[in-house]
Parts: C-alpha cells; sequence; structure tokens
C-alpha cells in the first residue's frame, strides 16, 4: 500500500511538470505574437551622411624641443608654461663671466695680430727694395716673406678665435627659434645647465615650444572602415573638454602599417585641424567623424522596413509574389541588384546558376573545388572576373554564416576564415535588393526596392518607392516578450494549485 502511494505520488508530479512546459511552450508563442509592434511611416526626403567615427588625440604640428649650446647657470628665466612667446624673444641667461673673458682675450689676440701683421707687410716692403738694389741676399729676402705670411696666418687665427668667442657669448642668451605656445619648462632659475652640443647625453632639455594655430588630431579608424577613408575627405573633431565646440579638419595623411591590440586592429589617420581662439591642447582626447559622403534631399527609407529577400522573414513576405519574382530573389544570394550587375556566363547573355554549380562541387575536395573555381574564372571577361569576386567577398563577411563560406559548394576547409566585423557604413556605390510592405490601398502588401547607400538609421532608395509612400515595420520588442512570459508562466503555476505538495502539520 505504502508503494502505491509512492508511485501515485510521482504519477502526479510527472504529470504537473509535463502540463507545466506545455502550458510554457503555448504561452510563449502566443506571448511572441502579441508583443509584435506594428508602426506606420511614411516616406520622406532627407540628407544622408556617412561617416565614420573613431577616437583620437590632438598632437602639436611643429614640435621644437629647446636645448643650449653653452652650459652653465641660469640668471634670467622669462618664460612659463602655457605663454606664448614670439620668434627671437629672450627666453633664458646664462651666466655671462667665462664666456665674456674668453671673448676680450680673442679681442686681444686679433688687436696683436693686426699689428703683428702690418709690421711685417712693411718689412716684406722694405726687403723688396733693398733686394732689388743688391743690398741684400735673395735668401734674406725669402724669409722675410716667410715671417709675413705667417704673420696673416696668425691674424686668420685671431679673427676666427674672437668670432667664436662671440659666438659662445651669444649663447648664453637663449631665444625662442619659433613662435608658439610653451608646452613644458624643464628648468628653474639659478640650476646649472650643460651644453647640448658636447655633452653626451644630449644636454639639458629646457623647454618644448610648438605652433598651436593648426594642430594635428591622429585617429585611430577600425580595419574594415579604412578602406572608405583616403585623403582630402572632411572631418568633424569635437573635443571632450568642449563638447559645445566643433572643429573642421581634413584628412592629410593614412598611416600604411596598422596597430593590433586585443585583436582589433586599427590604423593611424592624420587630421590637420585649424583650432580656433587655441582651445585644442596637446594631448586632448577627442572625438572624429569623417565625413565619407553626403547626399541632399534624396528619398530615405528606414532600416528597419528593409528585410533581405533570402532571409526567414523576408522570403515569407514574398510567399505572394509571383513565382519568377520569388526565384530571382533567392538567386540572388547576397541581395545585390542582379538587374544592373548580374553576371554573364562566357557563353551568350546566360546568367550564371549558381545553385546548380553549388550542387556540382558539393562532392568535390577543396583542391578539386578550388581547380574548379579558377576555371570557371579564366572563362570570364574582366569585368565579370571582378563581380564575382565582389560577390564571393560580401557572401564570406556576411554575419551567421560562419565567416568562412567558400563561393561554390559551401564548408570545405572554409573554416580557416575568421569572422569578419561589421564596417560602420556600407559600400557607398552598392545597391542591395530588399523588401518592404508597401501600402497599396487598404492594405499593405511586400515589395522589392532597390536601395543604395546607407548609414546606421536610413538607406538611400534607388527604385521602387516614393516620396509620400506609406511603409509597415514589424518589431518585437523583447522586454514586453519577457514579461509577458514571466506572467503567463506564474499564473499556470497558480493554476496548478498544490499539486507540488501539501502543508505539513507538525507532530504533537
Amino acid at each position: 500500500m505504502k508503494k502505491m502511494f509512492i508511485w501515485i505520488g510521482i504519477f502526479v508530479v510527472a504529470g504537473g511538470a509535463v502540463g507545466y512546459y506545455l502550458l510554457g511552450d503555448n504561452e510563449k508563442i502566443e506571448a511572441a505574437s502579441a508583443s509584435q509592434v506594428t508602426r506606420i511611416v511614411k516616406i520622406e526626403k532627407g540628407d544622408l551622411n556617412l561617416t565614420v567615427s573613431a577616437n583620437g588625440v590632438v598632437q602639436p604640428i611643429n614640435r621644437v624641443e629647446i636645448k643650449s649650446k653653452a652650459s652653465g647657470q641660469i640668471e634670467q628665466l622669462n618664460f612659463e608654461e602655457g605663454q606664448y612667446v614670439t620668434k627671437g624673444s629672450l627666453l633664458i641667461a646664462l651666466d655671462q663671466r667665462t664666456a665674456r673673458n674668453d671673448f676680450e682675450q680673442a679681442k686681444a689676440d686679433l688687436a696683436l695680430a693686426e699689428a703683428n701683421a702690418k709690421q711685417q707687410e712693411n718689412n716684406y716692403k722694405r726687403a723688396l727694395e733693398l733686394f732689388e738694389k743688391g743690398l741684400i741676399s735673395e735668401q734674406e729676402r725669402d724669409q722675410v716673406n716667410v715671417d709675413y705670411v705667417r704673420a696673416k696666418s696668425q691674424l686668420l687665427k685671431a679673427q676666427a678665435a674672437l668670432a667664436t668667442a662671440e659666438e659662445r657669448l651669444a649663447d648664453t642668451r637663449i631665444v625662442a627659434p619659433t613662435s608658439g605656445i610653451v608646452l613644458t619648462r624643464n628648468v628653474e632659475l639659478g640650476q646649472i645647465i650643460s651644453s647640448g652640443v658636447s655633452n653626451v647625453g644630449g644636454g639639458t632639455l629646457l623647454a618644448t615650444i610648438a605652433d598651436m594655430d593648426q594642430v594635428y588630431v591622429d585617429a585611430n579608424v577600425d580595419e574594415v572602415d579604412i578602406g572608405k577613408v583616403h585623403e582630402g575627405l572632411r572631418a568633424r573633431v569635437v573635443a571632450d573638454a568642449f563638447p559645445d565646440d566643433v572643429f573642421q579638419g581634413e584628412v592629410i595623411r593614412i598611416s600604411p602599417l596598422g596597430k593590433s591590440q586585443q585583436n582589433v586592429t586599427t590604423f593611424s589617420v592624420i587630421i590637420l585641424v585649424r583650432n580656433i581662439n587655441n582651445k585644442l591642447k596637446a594631448g586632448m582626447s577627442c572625438s572624429v567623424d569623417i565625413e565619407i559622403f553626403r547626399r541632399q534631399q534624396v528619398v530615405l527609407v528606414p532600416n528597419e522596413a528593409l528585410k533581405d529577400p533570402n532571409s526567414e522573414q523576408g522570403r515569407a513576405m514574398l510567399a505572394s509574389l509571383k513565382k519568377e519574382e520569388e526565384e530571382e530573389a533567392t538567386n540572388d544570394s547576397s541581395g545585390v541588384d542582379t538587374t544592373s550587375s548580374r553576371t554573364a556566363a562566357p557563353r551568350g547573355n546566360q546568367p550564371f546558376d549558381f545553385r546548380a554549380m553549388r550542387e556540382q562541387t558539393r562532392n568535390m575536395s577543396p583542391e578539386e573545388r578550388r581547380k574548379f573555381f579558377q576555371e570557371q574564372m579564366a572563362k570570364l571577361t574582366p569585368e565579370q572576373r571582378e563581380r564575382i569576386a565582389q560577390m564571393r567577398q560580401r557572401m564570406m563577411g556576411q554575419e551567421g554564416q560562419g565567416g568562412g563560406m567558400m563561393f561554390f559548394g559551401g564548408g570545405g576547409d572554409g573554416g580557416s576564415f575568421r569572422s569578419r566585423r561589421s564596417a560602420q557604413v556600407g559600400s557607398v556605390s552598392e545597391v542591395r535588393r530588399r523588401v518592404v510592405m508597401v501600402k497599396e490601398g487598404n492594405e499593405f502588401v511586400p515589395r522589392i526596392i532597390r536601395v543604395g547607400a546607407s548609414n546606421f538609421d536610413y538607406s538611400e532608395v534607388i527604385d521602387g518607392l516614393k516620396e509620400g509612400d506609406e511603409v509597415q515595420i514589424t518589431t518585437i520588442s523583447r522586454a514586453k516578450l519577457a514579461a509577458e512570459q514571466f506572467t503567463e508562466r506564474m499564473r499556470s503555476m497558480n493554476s496548478m494549485g498544490g499539486l507540488g505538495g501539501s502543508a505539513r502539520v507538525p507532530r504533537r
């Protein structure tokens, strides 16, 4: 009898659990349908801007490190950090006593050399007169000439020594080599500095000056977007310190070498920015929007309304269309407009049957499949090969396809490809086919349209929609769906009452 009650309890609990999960699944389906949000949007014209966003750092253009050619103690210090200095203005004055003494000594040596040279010149002239009269020998005349040449050599050395001493004396007065803002001051009054010329360590760094009328912004652009960036594009720069100020710039240089960090590769893009009112400081962080393209007053459709003809939703929307249109949408595996860019076969104008080719290469080895693909490509014109390559690249880069799908046959050894991150903007010249629900009369029907460039929110309509048309957008509210599922599950649990057990009465 006791075992029978145990088995009855097990059956009751098991039945309750099965009923709970069955109810839960049914309620989930009903909640999913109830959580769909539908809204109507009217097609309008507007401006479409495509930009690539990145983070950057402000860098000075002409950054000059100031060092002294002379050594000594600082007696005057005439600048501070952040001060604007003009070219030639006195920044630092060193102790001049040693340099001035050397200068005065050089001046005295020069005067003595000049007097000696003058005397030897007179002696040489007199010796020539005496030699002509036969009063001195030729050897005596040559000796006077040597003394005269030696005196002139000593004069030249004295002049060079004076110029050097004068230069060393001038080096004790350090002036600004260019106009700009003092970025750093590295010395203090009374400090003894070493020469940057004679010192092995490079001398003492005194200050750093940069012209900040124009600055560089070094932005790091992701590798998936760098292909759309080129020199001459306009850029919009907003510093974190001045969020309300917008600075305009221009791309002037793109680094040929990428930097990889945490499996993300970026390229350095240098943007020349005019620093209005000198607000931008070196080292400031800023956000950069590089304008890839701007179109004004074009027909725009929300991206939420667009469905890929090859997706599950797109195929469901096209179920009511004609069979020919459905096959055309299915053959277009990448969603690109085949009416304008269909790849032709080498014979005649018949298009490739990609589905047949996939069936033909399904059982081939990777080497056979690669050879077959090369043979097919060899039969095409250069334009057709380029289109095939572009289509293959798009198929390999689609999200949700594993990132390694082969163009013919699928699978194979394509698993070695890594998943490609999504770009911020699509190709400017690419034309894609999409399905939308358009209002015709009193109901909404699916329609295939062609769209061009797009950003995160809107796409440009090439064909199929006009201004004033109304499209239907259906989305699923994930939060509402989860709340409804939770509520229904709680109701089902409460409706099952005491299947899970009963209250325990304490023993007396």
